[in-house]
């Protein structure tokens, strides 16, 4: 299985992965078991075999973690993995650094300050998700979405099947799990985007959608102090991690790392008799059955 080079955006501290292995009642002589136990699974997963050789141990225990330490649903995970981004592949795969390279210095910033979904910033924020999974140890996500600078007509050229996919590439291709999502500066009209999103995402996640008139009352739901200066937090400013962010993804590590995110796909030809899109996904094969009132 393939390394993984360091990214220093992602640095992980012992402390810290001691910390999140007890809350699943994980040390780390039991990880490497459960690991032991899963490599030994997958080398039996004919339709998976080819991108499995491109998982090096600390991506397979970082989708044991999310997956709380359980070994059967990391088999999943793993699966769902490999098989949503070969349904998703005009989003996951044929990827390359050098497409981003004309945009601009705000590329990094909350979701509504491009045209609607843009499909190429989906694609972007689907390469970082492709370096966070090769070094990140988190077992949550919270997303913010700042409004200040929003023109609210943008809301009605989202595509909700788009939308619908960036929530599957999230939640089944890399197995986020989202404990909040929090609008901030939310003018009246902001409740329609709300309303799509909570059509779009299960209602465990719909519940975790939460409105603040300001970067205060967001202080009451997540610390200052990992908070972005912009938000009156005690981090570095946005423009300042984009730019880090930026200068990373030109590096020969973080190609190497999309080079190998291109050929992790599952090969449906050799996969056995079910039917991965109602198995797992719950949905019939193709996205544009979504309908949205």
């Amino acid at each position: 299985m393939a390394a993984t080079p360091e990214n220093s955006l992602l640095r992980v501290s012992e402390e810290e992965k001691i910390k999140i292995r007890e809350e699943f009642n994980l040390d780390e002589k039991k990880v490497n078991e459960n690991l032991d136990v899963i490599e030994e699974w997958c080398e039996k997963q004919e339709h998976l075999k080819e991108a499995l050789q491109y998982f090096d141990r600390k991506l397979l225990e970082y989708i044991h973690i999310l997956a709380r330490g359980s070994i059967e649903a990391t088999k999943t995970k793993i699966d769902k993995i490999l098989t949503t981004r070969g349904l998703l592949s005009e989003l996951t795969l044929n990827m390359s650094i050098d497409e981003f390279e004309n945009f601009s210095e705000n590329m990094f910033k909350v979701i509504m300050k491009v045209e609607g979904l843009n499909i190429k910033w989906i694609i972007l924020i689907t390469s970082i998700g492709d370096q966070r999974s090769r070094h990140d140890y988190s077992i949550c996500d919270r997303h913010i979405l700042d409004f200040k600078n929003m023109n609210i007509n943008i809301v009605s050229k989202i595509n909700p099947i788009t939308l619908k996919k960036v929530q599957v590439l999230g939640t089944e291709t890399y197995g986020l799990r989202i404990k909040g999502i929090h609008f901030v500066n939310t003018p009246p009209l902001a409740a329609k985007l709300s309303n799509l999103l909570k059509l779009i995402f299960k209602d465990k996640i719909s519940r975790r959608i939460h409105v603040h008139a300001s970067y205060e009352e967001l202080h009451k739901e997540i610390p200052k102090e990992v908070l972005p200066g912009d938000y009156g937090g005690d981090g570095p400013n946005c423009a300042q991690i984009a730019e880090q962010w930026k200068e990373y993804l030109k590096t020969d590590k973080a190609r190497k790392i999309m080079e190998i995110s291109n050929k992790m796909k599952s090969d449906e030809s050799k996969r056995s008799s079910i039917k991965f899109n109602e198995e797992y996904l719950g949905m019939s094969g193709t996205f544009r059955s979504l309908n949205v009132d």
